[in-house]
């Protein structure tokens, strides 16, 4: 059989002529793949049942999870490779492969963890962690459903701003939340008692909405002060008196002898005197 070149030079109608001249012969008679033990009736098809057969014969193949197959013939050698953070593979005697993860890991995608995720050292996803496991440990720190905690403390702390809609403690009787615009501690305690363990300092005012919400409150404010100053409420039940009290003082909370001199705004003195001029009595009244 002669061989029909193309050249890279030749026109169309010379490649058309060169195409003409070839025959069955050229290819060869598809009847000899019988004689051959072939069932196929084409050069592909006979390619592909020859890879088949020598396949079985003196080699295996390799599938992965979409299901494309590579042949590994008799001669030829599986390589495997380890990327850098992401896996680690070791061949040792005899015909063993061992595929692991190292110390630290690098994900460059998505990561989904069907059950628990113990994490010895570090672990690093590009993209999103999905774990769908009860329990899952990262280094000292447990998750748990919707609990976590530490596992060798009973602290967790937390370098940044910790920010959250709502903050309770665990029994529930106190939250930190907002009503409205407004920020809220709230005790949840039948009496509503919050206790203090410290000395409060405010700015300059406390503001009482009272037990109706509504634009009217009592603000408790302050001059700023010029040196230390002590108010002391006495230890006793009893209604504060202000200088915008009207009748408020009533006759109960004079005692005798309550009001003197001291007392008045300004005071004139009555004096009773005897015949030598001795002062007998002396009374005082408002004066003018």
């Amino acid at each position: 059989m002669a061989f029909t070149t193309i050249l890279t030079t030749d026109t169309l109608e010379q490649m058309r002529v060169k195409l003409n001249t070839m025959s069955q012969d050229d290819f060869g008679d598809p009847a000899a793949l019988t004689t051959a033990g072939l069932s196929a009736t084409s050069v592909i098809g006979a390619v592909v049942e020859l890879n088949s057969i020598v396949t079985a014969a003196a080699g295996w193949v390799i599938e992965d999870s979409s299901s494309s197959i590579q042949a590994i013939g008799s001669g030829q050698t599986l390589r495997v490779f380890g990327t850098s953070n992401e896996i680690n593979a070791v061949v040792s005697n005899p015909d063993t492969l061992t595929i692991s993860l190292p110390n630290d890991v690098t994900i460059s995608n998505d990561l989904t963890v069907t059950n628990d995720l113990t994490v010895t050292n570090d672990l690093s996803v590009t993209n999103n962690v999905t774990a769908n496991g009860s329990t899952h440990t990262l280094g000292t720190i447990e998750i748990s459903g919707n609990t976590i905690r530490s596992v060798d403390s009973t602290k967790i702390n937390v370098n940044d701003v910790f920010s959250a809609n709502e903050i309770e403690t665990q029994d529930g009787l106190l939250r930190l939340d907002k009503i409205g615009a407004f920020p809220r501690i709230q005790s949840t305690k039948a009496d509503k008692v919050v206790v203090f363990d410290a000395v409060p300092a405010f700015n300059d005012s406390i503001i009482f909405e009272g037990s109706t919400p509504d634009d009217n409150e009592l603000t408790v404010t302050v001059t700023d002060p010029t040196a230390d100053q002590t108010i002391t409420i006495p230890d006793e039940t009893g209604t504060i008196i202000t200088t915008g009290s009207t009748d408020a003082v009533s006759e109960t909370m004079m005692a005798n002898d309550a009001i003197g001199e001291a007392e008045l705004k300004s005071v004139v003195n009555l004096q009773i005197l005897n015949s030598s001029g001795s002062v007998l009595k002396s009374i005082f009244g408002a004066g003018a």
